[in-house]
């Protein structure tokens, strides 16, 4: 027996100027692209306010985390705001997510920091 397994999927929801892109699977180098054009796309359009939902995704890996900072500042340079949502445990305890490694006192020259929400 075959199971069928989504490898990605990207989904939004509109109501207003507030936009939900829920993603399901793997956030790696093949599909940060169309994450970026999707939010890009959205921003162009007039949201105001983008989350991005991570509750079905399976695995994030450096490309997705750098294609999220680059959502944000796109929501950032366009008066919006980006949020990321609902990581789960393996989401959250990805290296790098959290700025593992940085030096406190270069908090002020480090890259922007995402908002993340859990559940």
């Amino acid at each position: 027996m075959v199971e069928d397994e989504t490898v990605w999927g990207l989904q939004t929801h509109r109501r207003d100027g507030r936009v939900q892109v829920v993603l399901t699977g793997e956030l790696d180098l093949d599909s940060a692209p169309s994450l970026l054009t999707a939010v890009v796309d959205e921003l162009g359009t007039g949201a105001t306010d983008v989350v991005v939902d991570l509750t079905r995704l399976d695995f994030i890996d450096s490309s997705g985390l750098g294609t999220l900072v680059g959502c944000w500042r796109r929501a950032k340079n366009a008066g919006a705001t980006l949020t990321v949502a609902n990581p789960n445990e393996d989401i959250r305890m990805t290296p790098g997510a959290h700025g593992a490694g940085q030096d406190p006192a270069d908090h002020d020259r480090a890259a922007p920091q995402l908002t993340v929400f859990a559940n």
